[in-house]
């Protein structure tokens, strides 16, 4: 086969074309049609420049359809097409730039902000959400492009409640799970975290199995808090670490293992 005949052909086909993308595309076209032609052929019993000279034949004047992709292609259109695809893209980015802060449903922290900042008690229902204490571990670990966070941590106890909830403790987690992808979805990795403390105990992923209310598990759901940054508001109860000195969030799955570490102050830390 001759590879430069073909070329030549392709080449004086598409020179009217005055956009450059255009051209080359039409060109590769042109060239992979004439390929297949002359391997049919060729397959078909003819011999290599018969098959040649009859793919160029079918093809006709590669003048004639220069001017013919001339008249077609016209710069302008090119030009305009790429355009308006920067403009969409610019739209796209401004769009997830000015994205309301908050976004989505699940548990919504801001009425703890202030808690967590000065620690103050408030009445929740027939008793009182009292803060046991609260830290900002900045703990970090990172898989397959997003980078994870564990930024605040706050402990709190329901004390005059009814009985069914008096004295129970909930420790309450915000984890920021950040990827510059703006086009991938959201990590759903942190629907399926873990922990543990120094203990031994073991707060199972909620996700894999529910259980009962009285087995130790992690809650948890997500908000969209900025560009490209999801907030998940996780938490874990009943809690059982009192005792402990650490925990550790955990997704050790599909070959991933990430690690958030949190120091537990104890209970005079409020």
């Amino acid at each position: 086969m001759s590879i430069l005949r073909f070329d030549r052909w392709c080449s004086l086909a598409v020179s009217g074309i005055r956009f450059k993308p255009d051209r080359q595309e039409i060109y590769e076209e042109l060239y992979a049609h004439m390929e297949d032609q002359y391997e049919e052929l060729t397959a078909a019993g003819h011999p290599g420049k018969e098959a040649e000279e009859e793919v160029a034949a079918a093809m006709g004047d590669p003048g004639e359809t220069a001017r013919q992709l001339e008249r077609i292609h016209r710069p302008f259109w090119g030009y305009a097409l790429r355009a308006a695809r920067c403009c969409l893209v610019i739209a796209a980015v401004l769009a997830l730039l000015i994205l309301p802060r908050h976004m989505g449903g699940g548990i919504h922290f801001e009425s703890l902000a202030t808690e967590w900042e000065f620690g103050d008690d408030h009445e929740a229902g027939e008793g009182t959400d009292r803060l046991v204490w609260h830290s900002e571990p900045r703990s970090r670990d990172r898989s397959d492009g997003y980078t994870f966070t564990l930024t605040r941590a706050a402990l709190r106890r329901y004390e005059g409640a009814p009985e069914s909830i008096d004295g129970e403790e909930i420790l309450y987690l915000l984890v920021e799970v950040f990827d510059p992808r703006f086009w991938m979805p959201s990590c759903g990795a942190v629907r399926e975290f873990y922990a543990v403390d120094s203990l031994g105990n073991v707060y199972d992923a909620y996700n894999l199995w529910p259980g009962s209310r009285e087995e130790p598990r992690v809650y948890g759901s997500a908000r969209h808090t900025w560009f490209c940054t999801w907030t998940w508001e996780l938490r874990l109860e009943p809690y059982r670490s009192g005792e402990a000195d650490w925990l550790e969030l955990r997704y050790t799955r599909e070959g991933r293992d990430i690690r958030l570490w949190l120091d537990l102050p104890g209970r005079d830390a409020a």
